[in-house]
């Protein structure tokens, strides 16, 4: 069922769990250079971001806006059964089913952002490899991701095919927006870059009634980073740029006291940075 939601003025955010994840890398992998004793702190923190002592347990999640205007969903999630990163972990990405339950079917998408073009955030963008998933929907893209995963080095370092099968038909079904910079979706909504963990990796701000939320996409992948912004992941295209955008973003959220949810952070997926003993760390926000 849809999980978490919450209010921010005229927009309602509704949190969707496409999968929960227990990676087949270890946390060495996955954050190289991280002792496994810097973990320790944030396993009795945050028991749900794991699977085990050195395992990652990675919610995948989408999220849909409901604006005056539009009805705008982030990101497509894994794919269902059959879909090239589905095939990876066998098993398909509850969206559909999550939307349905919400009362919202395809049809009823008029946007769709991807955040960032890795598989865990498109896979679902299309049906049978040949029609859109949201048939009524305008997708938007970065432009500098689109030129990024068209580039065959770039493929050349996933195990798996993804491009072609999940994100290039987006164009020759004319569904495709490319966009750059801070871009306004609607009123409320708008794009901004962060990149790093992509080059063209966007997260998403809403402003609307006095509030003010983020969905922080990938730029956050764990709950530690809030602690630790300067331990990068495998997932990472630029490190150092990665690092530096997650400084940034932390430095607002804190600053601001805005409230945020990243694509990855275990239930309810949304909170707000907490000091410490003068160290960061995020506080869940039980919204529902």
């Amino acid at each position: 069922m849809p999980g978490a939601r919450v209010t921010v003025g005229t927009v309602e955010v509704l949190c969707l769990s496409d999968a929960t994840v227990d990676y087949p890398w270890l946390l060495p992998e996955l954050f190289p250079g991280v002792p496994d004793e810097a973990w320790e702190p944030f396993r009795s923190r945050y028991p749900a971001a794991f699977g085990g002592r050195q395992v990652w347990r990675s919610a995948y999640r989408c999220f849909l806006l409901r604006t005056p205007a539009a009805t705008l969903l982030l990101d497509t999630g894994m794919g269902p059964a059959g879909s090239p990163l589905a095939a990876v972990f066998g098993m398909g990405g509850r969206l559909q089913d999550e939307l349905a339950a919400e009362g919202v079917a395809p049809e009823d998408v008029d946007v769709v952002v991807l955040s960032h073009l890795h598989p865990d955030h498109v896979g679902g963008s299309l049906r049978d490899g040949a029609r859109l998933a949201f048939p009524n929907a305008r997708y938007l893209v970065n432009e500098t991701d689109w030129r990024a995963f068209h580039d065959p080095e770039v493929q050349r370092h996933f195990p798996f095919s993804f491009v072609a099968e999940t994100i290039t038909p987006l164009e020759t079904l004319g569904a495709l927006e490319l966009v750059g910079g801070d871009h306004a979706v609607t009123d409320e909504v708008t794009l901004a870059p962060a990149p790093g963990h992509t080059p063209g990796h966007m997260t998403v701000w809403i402003e609307s009634g006095g509030e003010r939320a983020a969905l922080l996409a990938d730029a956050l992948l764990h709950p530690a980073q809030i602690t630790e912004p300067d331990w990068s992941s495998m997932f990472d295209m630029d490190p150092e740029r990665e690092r530096e955008t997650r400084h940034r973003l932390l430095d607002e959220l804190e600053a601001t006291q805005t409230l945020f949810a990243a694509s990855h952070f275990p239930d309810p997926a949304f909170g707000r940075i907490v000091r410490e003993e003068g160290r960061r760390y995020w506080a869940p926000v039980g919204a529902g």
